[in-house]
């Protein structure tokens, strides 16, 4: 099961936030991807961190159009499809 550490943010446009997923109770290995309000998979960018077990996603330069839901998955690596999913939202405010 993967839950959310920090659902929540807001931050000031130019501002920086990092949500935070946890697992729990997984008998096997496990890897956590990171979507968008559009389920468009994250990876490392100008804009976007993952931290090195993808447990954290930071959103550097937050903007007006990043604001919305954000998804972590957790999928066991010996199964074909993701066995669950949390929500995280952050709200950006204007200067």
């Amino acid at each position: 099961m993967i839950r959310s550490i920090n659902p929540n943010e807001t931050t000031c446009a130019g501002g920086t936030v990092s949500f935070e997923a946890e697992v729990t109770g997984a008998k096997t290995e496990f890897v956590i991807a990171w979507a968008d309000k559009e389920r468009q998979f994250l990876d490392n960018s100008e804009h976007y961190s993952l931290s090195e077990n993808n447990t954290v996603l930071t959103i550097t330069n937050a903007l007006e159009p990043d604001a919305g839901i954000y998804f972590a998955f957790v999928k066991y690596v010996f199964e074909d499809s993701f066995a669950s999913s949390t929500v995280f939202e952050l709200e950006v405010h204007g200067i």
